[in-house]
């Protein structure tokens, strides 16, 4: 689904702020916000001066503008990555279908390799998680079969699809490992 105007222009601002490219990654993106705020805390400078009062507005805008982009949202939109071609920039485009006037929207396009690389780590922890399964179902084939299968599948093509965010929300669970 290509990015509205609107919300494109207030993107860009905030990696305009953060002073990132817009294809930059996450780690790249949270590493400069952790040293703008070190150099912008409030705490550095003393109480009720006009310059504690510029920090403080300096950190509220830098909190911001990396709450916007924390999960690198331009990194694969076409638009923005200078190292597309322009196939690739018309492909990514919404066509409309002439018979029906119906626009198709496109999903931004990572490369093959990315794919298989986060599907197969998605599916190697799916198979650690069925092993689980294995442990508590190991007399009911058929329910062991199936949750193998739907764990594996499911595991590899959630990290596949959603990549740093799917991560970010299973390992920040620790319940699920005790």
């Amino acid at each position: 689904m290509p990015i509205a105007e609107a919300q494109l222009s207030e993107l860009k601002r905030a990696y305009q702020i953060l002073g990132v490219t817009l294809f930059a990654s996450a780690p790249s993106i949270k590493q400069t916000y952790r040293r703008l705020v070190k150099r912008w805390h409030p705490d550095l400078y003393p109480s009720g001066t006009p310059d504690r009062v510029e920090a403080t507005r300096m950190t509220k805008v830098i909190n911001e503008a990396y709450t916007a982009i924390a999960f690198a949202p331009l990194r694969y939109y076409v638009e923005t990555n200078p190292l597309a071609d322009e196939r690739t920039r018309q492909a990514a485009r919404p066509s409309t279908n002439d018979s029906t006037g119906i626009r198709s929207e496109t999903l931004p396009k990572t490369d093959r390799l990315e794919f298989w690389v986060r599907f197969v780590c998605g599916a190697l922890f799916g198979t650690l998680v069925s092993v689980r399964l294995l442990l508590e179902f190991f007399d009911q084939p058929a329910i062991l079969a199936m949750g193998v299968v739907a764990a594996i599948l499911g595991f590899g093509f959630a990290a596949a699809r959603y990549g740093d965010r799917f991560w970010h929300s299973i390992l920040r669970h620790w319940w699920f490992w005790s």
